[in-house]
């Protein structure tokens, strides 16, 4: 199978050095939020403070309050229980990387395989690539979404099938099979809202333009 999406992608990008210039998959690194001021409330009794932390709500950044935790006991030798002396709490995890590509650079019109990926899509996963494959990371989500236009399950179906073309891709370009998860959310999580009456008309399929992407989110790990 590898194999032979090799042999795919191979092909594409010799057909990118004779087909002419073309827009890119528009690689957009969404912005990660500044760290968050959370003061740390009084100590209680049994209790132990973990400090929120940013996460990947899929579509956007999600702040997770601080909480408390119990703190682990275990029976002692000489009193009925004892507390253990527990360690810092661990650090928050760092928030993950997310590359926001355009699906429609990527893919033509009703289109979702491997070798439908356009050329130029082809060069900007493969510099994602190149990046995973130089710097440590715990996993990677490859997200795919569509607009609000057409069915449900059509839409949840094209958005798996661009998700695990991308994932593809990646893992042909060295990136471990094992790390990489590929999921399709259909018109979940719109990027935009577009109101119009004529649901197939131009000016709506250009306002929905955002909702249709894939998104690589790179977890770093804590």
């Amino acid at each position: 199978m590898e194999r032979k999406i090799a042999g795919l992608v191979a092909g594409l990008m010799v057909a990118a050095t004779l087909a002419p210039a073309m827009a890119s998959a528009q690689v957009y690194v969404v912005p990660t939020p500044r760290p968050r001021f959370e003061r740390i409330p009084p100590p209680r009794r049994g209790m132990q403070w973990h400090r929120g932390y940013w996460r990947w709500g899929y579509g956007s950044y999600v702040w997770v309050p601080g909480a408390w935790a119990p703190v682990v006991v275990a029976p002692g030798a000489y009193y009925p229980q004892q507390v253990v002396v527990v360690q810092p709490p661990p650090p928050s995890p760092p928030p993950p990387r997310v590359e926001r590509l355009s699906a429609d650079a990527l893919f033509p019109f009703d289109r979702g395989g491997v070798n439908d990926i356009r050329p130029q899509g082809i060069a900007d996963i493969q510099q994602i690539a190149v990046r995973l494959r130089a710097q440590p990371f715990d996993h990677v989500e490859v997200d795919g979404y569509t607009d609000r236009l057409g069915g449900a399950d059509y839409n949840l179906n094209l958005s798996q099938r661009r998700a695990d073309a991308v994932r593809d891709v990646l893992i042909s370009q060295g990136v471990p099979a094992e790390k990489i998860r590929a999921v399709g959310f259909g018109s979940q999580k719109p990027l935009v809202q577009c109101s119009g009456g004529d649901m197939e008309s131009a000016a709506l399929i250009r306002c929905l333009q955002p909702n249709r992407r894939v998104e690589i989110v790179t977890y770093l790990g804590g």
